[in-house]
């Protein structure tokens, strides 16, 4: 797949369903919403060298918020343990796709983008290039890749969607790929800010 061709595509397709919120002998009627996501496939290299920051973190708290365009969106907050690449402060605020909100649910599937828990320990690889989108301000990172950045501990390994590190190299294994893209000059896939982000 060509570099060009990986710049991450954002398909909202959004198709339009009736549903009905019931509390007590009222109901209110939300718009419900579907995304699909169509998104860049990243290998290790890729996801090290796109990535702002690389942490491990506890989420303590979500919150549903609405976007620039008016779909919800959510946000959660991580207390940051470990610091692996970057400079992410005590606590980053993700954002990703879907929740609901007092008059729309959007509904985005499990496996495009990272659902998260309170409690639970994560290792994530971040982005902070959000271009010239208008509520660029409003949170501070993205799940690069989205499942493919969001890892857990499994057994002796870290795991997300599609790629996996040995837990007792893992630092070890991101020095040696961040030399490897330092000597082979390897580019960004995702270009500066100068464009509309919407990963």
């Amino acid at each position: 797949m060509k570099k060009f061709s990986l710049i991450l595509l954002t398909i909202f397709c959004i198709s339009i369903l009736s549903a009905c919120n019931f509390s007590g002998e009222d109901s209110e009627e939300k718009l419900t919403l579907e995304a699909n996501l169509e998104l860049v496939e990243f290998n290790k290299n890729e996801l090290v060298n796109d990535s702002d920051v690389i942490i491990e973190g506890k989420v303590v708290s979500q919150e549903v918020e609405k976007d620039f365009r008016g779909y919800p969106v959510t946000d959660t907050f991580v207390k940051v343990t470990k610091v692996f690449k970057g400079d992410p402060g005590k606590e980053v605020e993700i954002r990703t796709k879907g929740g609901e909100t007092d008059d729309m649910i959007l509904i985005v599937h499990e496996d495009e983008v990272p659902t998260f828990e309170i409690d639970e320990k994560v290792i994530l690889f971040l982005s902070s290039n959000k271009g010239k989108r208008p509520d660029k301000d409003d949170f501070g990172y993205y799940v690069l890749g989205q499942t493919q950045g969001k890892f857990k501990e499994k057994g002796d390994k870290y795991e997300s969607k599609t790629l996996k590190f040995e837990i007792k190299s893992f630092i070890d294994e991101l020095k040696e790929i961040e030399k490897s893209n330092k000597e082979n000059n390897l580019k960004k896939i995702f270009p500066g800010e100068d464009f509309e982000s919407d990963i």
